[in-house]
């Protein structure tokens, strides 16, 4: 009968394909920095355990530097039969230092060991993103800055409602994206608060080791408090995905309007020639391919976080092998939130709004109706009594094929008494906007004054990112 090695857990005379299923060199590939950082240090800490001289343990650590340098230039030579990056490290060890290569697995298992990895893997992935989107919501703001001073109507159910600053509205997209980074960096910080390291299969380690010390050397807050749900927790991707989902709607939110804003219909925008597409048979059109594309691949980012809620909604607790297809699925969010977070600020940063088509939609809609109903209403009008007579005035507008503000003065006077000539004489869009001048407003000053604030909360969250905590 054979004998069943660490490389052979499998019945040698099965069928060889039953590795390219168990398998997951690909995906693991990907973490090997975080990986070899992991298994340094476990080696220090098997030295300071007296279980690996300091000698054997430099020697560990310089072939695992030797290992990571093949793996980044693509020149590492993988093997499927060893199944994941664990095991072929094992294997790079134990081909280069022979018995002392094998001496590395004490105390632990492959299931703490991916956790761990997993985790510092996390920390490192959203320091990248949060930068990415620290730089994404900057354009944003500054594009915001450069378009306070364009008018036109804001939009409720895709209808035309109040006038209000185009930069305003750009505004608004970035203090979402500023909850998000918030989201990122929570998830960042809870991926470090324990480390599963130690924890061994299931019950912890039986060796003499300096958790705490471990944690400390890795980055972590603490060692974990139990070694059972330590190695089946994936909360921290779930976070993490969660998060960049978060991110993925709003930039397709954002998406949606530039297509909105460019189309024929609106033409508020137009769309940057080098950042948009032409036609194979029709040499009048521009289409928005970035903003579609960016739609489309947060639907992607978004199933990729419902993918692992279902992954794990229907495992028993600590661990099992489907924890293997969450990062796959991670992997794949990641790629495709930072494609968007590289192509989509050139989009944003270089559309140009279009001032005479706003003015044209300005006069569309009586938008300037809520503030004769408002101005009614401080007369002495209940709002309504206001509405309803304010109303009577568009319905009047419609019908003359004019706009509420340019009735004829005896139609409003007698539909509305209470409107008095010097307000109808100053009725205008830039006095309706400036008007709402409280915090959060439209006015030019309170516009600015919500940007500057937005820049401020950007740069706190960076310097949260810096610190590593908010707390």
């Amino acid at each position: 009968m054979a004998t069943i090695t660490m490389n052979q857990r499998f019945d040698p005379s099965s069928e060889k394909s039953i590795y390219d299923l168990t398998q997951g060199i690909q995906v693991d590939s990907q973490i090997a920095a975080q990986e070899v950082a992991v298994q340094k240090e476990w080696a220090r800490s098997l030295a300071k355990a007296g279980i690996l001289s300091v000698e054997e343990a430099d020697q560990i650590c310089q072939n695992l530097e030797k290992a990571f340098v093949q793996i980044q230039a693509g020149t590492f030579d993988w093997s499927i039969e060893d199944e994941d990056i664990h095991m072929n490290l094992e294997s790079f060890l134990t081909k280069h230092l022979g018995e002392l290569g094998k001496r590395l697995h004490i105390g632990r298992s492959r299931n703490d060991l991916i956790a761990t990895t997993l985790r510092l893997f996390t920390r490192d992935e959203l320091t990248e993103v949060i930068q990415a989107l620290y730089e994404f919501a900057l354009v944003i703001a500054e594009r915001a800055e450069k378009d306070l001073n364009c008018i036109l109507p804001g939009f409720t159910h895709l209808q035309a409602g109040q006038p209000l600053r185009h930069g305003h509205v750009l505004a608004s997209h970035g203090w979402s994206l500023v909850r998000d980074l918030k989201r990122l960096q929570r998830a960042r910080e809870h991926a470090m608060e324990e480390m599963p390291l130690g924890a061994a299969a299931l019950t912890g380690t039986t060796l003499n080791i300096d958790l705490t010390a471990l944690a400390k050397a890795l980055g972590f807050t603490s060692p974990n408090w139990n070694s059972y749900n330590a190695v089946g927790n994936r909360d921290f991707i779930v976070e993490a995905l969660d998060a960049l989902a978060s991110i993925a709607i709003h930039c397709s939110r954002l998406a949606e309007d530039c297509i909105i804003w460019s189309s024929t219909a609106f033409a508020i925008v137009k769309l940057p020639y080098e950042w948009s597409t032409g036609s194979s048979i029709m040499p009048n059109k521009r289409n928005p391919d970035v903003a579609e594309l960016v739609r489309a691949k947060s639907a992607h980012i978004v199933s990729a976080a419902t993918n692992a809620h279902n992954l794990l909604k229907g495992l028993p607790s600590s661990y099992v092998s489907d924890l293997h297809e969450i990062k796959s699925v991670f992997l794949r969010s990641l790629k495709e939130t930072k494609e968007i977070l590289k192509f989509f600020p050139e989009l944003i940063s270089r559309l140009e709004p279009n001032r005479e088509r706003m003015q044209e939609l300005l006069s569309q809609g009586n938008i300037l109706a809520t503030e004769i109903a408002n101005h009614l209403t401080g007369n002495g009008e209940t709002f309504r009594d206001a509405y309803d007579q304010t109303a009577m005035l568009v319905k009047c507008a419609k019908e003359l094929k004019t706009s509420v503000e340019d009735l004829p003065k005896a139609t409003w006077q007698k539909i509305a008494p209470r409107l008095d000539s010097k307000f109808m004489q100053d009725l205008s869009f830039e006095a309706a906007v400036e008007r709402r001048d409280l915090q959060g407003g439209t006015s030019l000053a309170t516009a600015k004054a919500g940007i500057k604030q937005l820049k401020q909360n950007l740069n706190q969250e960076l310097a949260w990112q810096k610190k590593g905590t908010r707390a």
